[in-house]
């Protein structure tokens, strides 16, 4: 299926099937050879029409290039959608007076999961499912409508439109059934096309690489040789050795702990050590020094930094100091818990002497007008790069410049999509939870707020 969706500031507009992308392909009535060619062609339609578009107060910040490389017109542009009026003459029917719509109001109760993998592909704090929304749309529209959503988010009402006409055959059972019941008439499946419009240039980045199709063989091929090549870069990094001393696991996350000082000895204090219970797996609110024995709780702890060299600058500076406790790790099929030995130790040190990745993005957070960056200017946490731990910061690089580098447009988006969701993982905004199976999407919503464990 293909998505064409629009926005005000960032606009997708979106169609219905696509061939292979180096066979011909129509769109808006006209053939193209391939879908490359459709998109070199609208590309350059697109780049025509920046200097009219930056004229508009909606316009995003970011340079010409920029704008030109992260579309896909007419599909998606990052930045005011200039073939919006095209595609609703082309797909769009004039109202008939002789036909007039009516539909009696839909008020249903709606409950739906948020497990489903299509919901679960990239985070977005107003995402809702699109199994929530297929009904709506099957009851209001018909087949091949136009669905608009000027307030897309993630794009998931798009998402739902398609899905009218692809859903798995026991949902449209299930659906069947239960207005059978209700007294409905049956549904009209068929997929709609859908404009999705949002201010956010991210949020239609992320609707724009839910709604326009990929091949999926060819993504899985280019995303396993990518797993392949940082396996064999950087693999080293995540290597321990199982309590035996000779078998090696794969590590899968490590848990670092903010270290304080006692406010009676100015002995120090590791939080995860001093306050994580292991047999709750309960942070203790009451705690004693390990030192001085005198009772403590964290307001009382007094904050401790370290002196280091900036990873970019080279200039000296300071953060809260962090020191790794635990490892989980993985051999065969199971997974195990352990403090970290010499070898641990000795991977860490190993990677701290690597070169800081040279084109990591450097840019500094405007403390001064963020409402929360008085949570992280205090801890040292200036730049985007210093939310990240080298190890981390490598890893990321890796990946990155692999997935840029892929040929294919759409691979090489769909790619930095996957890659997008994941960063905040490995960012020190994300909270070790101790009594959760996954530690992934831990950090606190909506807030840069770096935990102290």
């Amino acid at each position: 299926m293909r998505t064409l969706a629009k926005t005000e500031d960032t606009g997708l507009l979106s169609e219905v099937p696509t061939a292979a992308r180096q066979s011909p392909v129509e769109c808006f009535g006209m053939t193209f050879e391939s879908d490359d060619a459709r998109r070199d062609y609208f590309l350059a339609r697109l780049k025509e029409k920046l200097p009219e578009l930056r004229q508009r107060h909606d316009f995003p910040i970011g340079e010409d290039e920029d704008i030109l490389r992260l579309s896909d017109p007419p599909y998606y542009t990052a930045c005011p959608n200039p073939f919006l009026t095209e595609f609703v003459e082309h797909y769009g029917k004039p109202y008939d007076p002789d036909e007039p719509y009516h539909r009696e109001p839909f008020a249903v109760d709606v409950s739906v999961g948020k497990t489903d993998p299509l919901y679960k592909a990239h985070g977005y704090h107003t995402k809702v499912p699109h199994r929530a929304i297929v009904p709506s749309i099957l009851h209001y529209t018909e087949p091949g409508d136009i669905v608009l959503d000027g307030f897309c988010g993630s794009g998931m009402t798009g998402v739902a439109a398609q899905w009218c006409g692809v859903a798995p055959p026991e949902y449209r059972m299930e659906l069947e059934q239960q207005w059978q019941k209700e007294g409905r008439e049956p549904p009209k499946w068929g997929a709609r096309r859908a404009i999705l419009g949002d201010l956010s240039p991210a949020a239609t980045l992320i609707a724009a690489n839910y709604n326009i199709p990929f091949d999926v063989d060819a993504f899985a091929e280019a995303a396993q040789k990518l797993l392949d090549e940082v396996e064999e870069e950087i693999g080293w990094m995540y290597e321990t050795l199982h309590t035996d001393g000779k078998t090696k696991g794969r590590i899968n996350y490590t848990v670092w702990s903010e270290v304080f000082t006692c406010p009676e000895c100015a002995e120090d204090i590791v939080f995860v050590d001093e306050t994580l219970d292991q047999t709750t797996g309960k942070t203790k609110r009451e705690f004693p020094c390990p030192h001085c024995m005198v009772s403590l709780t964290k307001k009382r702890l007094e904050r401790s930094f370290e002196a280091i060299t900036d990873p970019v600058s080279g200039a000296p500076t300071k953060r809260i100091r962090l020191q790794p406790i635990y490892i989980n790790y993985t051999i065969a099929k199971s997974r195990y818990k352990k403090k970290l030995d010499a070898f641990d130790l000795a991977t860490i040190e190993r990677i701290d002497s690597l070169r800081f990745p040279a084109d990591f993005p450097t840019n500094a957070f405007p403390i001064d007008v963020m409402y929360h960056g008085s949570r992280l200017a205090p801890k040292g946490l200036t730049h985007i790069y210093s939310l990240f731990v080298r190890r981390a910061a490598l890893a990321l690089s890796s990946l990155w410049f692999r997935a840029i580098e892929h040929q294919d447009s759409r691979i090489r988006g769909a790619l930095l999509f996957f890659f997008d969701q994941a960063i905040w993982n490995l960012t020190v905004l994300n909270t070790y939870r101790p009594t959760g199976f996954s530690q992934n999407q831990q950090w606190f919503k909506g807030v840069y707020y770096a935990p102290s464990q």
